[in-house]
């Protein structure tokens, strides 16, 4: 399960447990988790703040003291909290060593547990933490982490550049946002759950997907089933010079199965992916005639994929704008459609089809009219804020790819590789995006759905396949493979 700290609060609050009660509970299982890494006898030393996430080191540090010399600095001040000071009093005072001597303590240490900050972090790191903090980043002592690296925002993938940099991460009861963007902060190595086992009372508004639910979610074909059972989807791609980027979203539906294709594009292209991909329905069209060719189309998809490659589009705005204000059906806005959007994005506001838009960092920012790095450090509030002001389900794409909802829903994907750093990646996305959404009547869930086969794909081809030089053109090869696995 994954919750943010105000989910943490409640969790922590209806478990009828005192805060000293919780504090002990998790200092066990902290010691327990040590024990699993550190070899008795060694040198620990403990960082600890003055909140309760000290407090858990200091239940830690004292039921480790028989085994191991453990040493405790209180590095930003006496405990703050009642609970905090109660297990504070409980170790001896030899246990404890000033700041002073931090460098020597660092040097005599086999390992480092970081307990200063827990999920209140939020900001920047005082100057006096960085110095210390930067010293144990330097160092070559294996660090551990109690549930939150310190100098990182638990509901987030903001961080300090000078945050704590761990071997291992102990998350306490639950995952959180921090823990499932690891591939964005690189701020530990690995991730390990230590359950509390709190009763879990309200569901999470994160979303988690892998295969077990990506198939309880994907339907198999009736016996009854026909070519459009599922409807029809559209894709309308492409343009002169690119033509692959059609080509790549009709590989991705038809590397989920879609029944039935149509793809509207510029007619100078239509000979390049009819001659590749038979069993599609092509419209070209040209300026002239694109209305009448693409508005019946429209209102009869069941799902549709617009932008992929249009640079080149003849009457791309017009194109967009009839989809937009005439689909019922949800749509995928990728690629030159977003570009389209900059300065413009007051369009969504009157857009009454479910809209999906799938950006890269350079073009939300662009989107959003805020420097690239500003989005970079920021992208969970702003997907989340953009996704809430527009009504849109946004798919900000990345490492960790982020997906935001406008009723506060998120996804934070945790497969896919670097083989997917190249170009037609996202148009792959796209053709895989909207296909699946007219499988799945829960386009929330649809669209995590899409997200998570598109990476791992990608984490399975690797067996077969160099990441450095990795070939689209697997995927419905892959696919197959995990259809006939699952008996589809």
């Amino acid at each position: 399960m994954i919750v943010d700290s105000a989910g943490m609060k409640q969790i922590e609050a209806s478990s009828g447990m005192t805060v000293s009660e919780l504090m002990e509970r998790a200092g066990s299982l902290v010691a327990d988790a040590l024990k699993e890494h550190i070899a008795p006898g060694s040198r620990i030393l403990f960082l600890a703040g003055k909140g309760n996430n000290g407090g858990d080191a200091f239940v830690a540090a004292r039921l480790l003291k028989q085994d191991y010399t453990c040493r405790v600095i209180l590095v930003s001040g006496r405990p703050s909290t009642e609970a905090a000071a109660e297990n504070h009093a409980k170790l001896t005072r030899r246990t404890f060593v000033s700041v002073r001597h931090f460098d020597e303590e660092l040097e005599a240490a086999d390992a480092v547990v970081d307990a200063v900050f827990g999920f209140g972090f939020h900001g920047a790191l005082p100057a006096g933490l960085k110095a210390l903090f930067e010293k144990v980043n330097r160092s070559s002592k294996p660090v551990y982490s109690i549930d939150i690296n310190s100098g990182a925002e638990c509901d987030t993938d903001s961080f300090d550049k000078n945050a704590i940099r761990s071997d291992v991460t102990f998350a306490l009861d639950c995952l959180k946002p921090f823990h499932m963007l690891r591939k964005e902060h690189h701020l530990f190595r690995s991730v390990q759950l230590l359950s509390m086992d709190l009763p879990h009372a309200l569901p999470s508004k994160f979303h988690e997907m892998n295969e077990e639910i990506f198939f309880q979610n994907f339907p198999k074909k009736e016996e009854s089933a026909y070519k459009g059972s599922h409807g029809k989807i559209l894709l309308a791609a492409g343009g002169k010079g690119m033509a692959g980027a059609a080509c790549l979203n009709i590989l991705g539906a038809s590397a989920m199965g879609a029944g039935y294709i149509e793809c509207a594009l510029p007619e100078e292209i239509y000979a390049i992916p009819a001659s590749r991909f038979i069993t599609t329905v092509y419209h070209p069209f040209n300026y002239d005639n694109w209305k009448d060719v693409i508005l019946p189309l429209v209102t009869n998809a069941s799902a549709i994929g617009m932008g992929s490659g249009a640079v080149n589009m003849p009457r791309k705005r017009d194109v967009m704008d009839l989809i937009l204000q005439n689909s019922k059906a949800p749509v995928i806005l990728d690629a030159e459609a977003l570009r389209m959007l900059v300065h413009n994005t007051y369009l969504l506001r009157f857009v009454k089809a479910p809209v999906i838009i799938t950006p890269h960092i350079g073009e939300f920012a662009a989107l959003i009219n805020k420097p690239v790095h500003y989005v970079r450090d920021n992208k969970v509030r702003l997907a989340s804020e953009f996704a809430d002001t527009y009504g849109v389900i946004v798919v900000l794409k990345g490492a960790n790819t982020i997906v935001a909802s406008p009723s506060g829903e998120y996804y934070f994907n945790q497969s896919g590789n670097p083989a997917l750093a190249q170009a037609g990646s996202g148009d792959l996305l796209t053709g895989i995006m909207t296909a699946m959404l007219s499988f799945t009547a829960d386009i929330f869930k649809a669209v995590c759905m899409a997200v998570w086969i598109h990476g791992y794909l990608a984490d399975i081809g690797l067996s077969s396949h160099s990441m450095q030089a990795f070939p689209f053109e697997c995927y419905p090869q892959l696919m197959d493979q995990l259809f006939r696995k699952h008996g589809y």
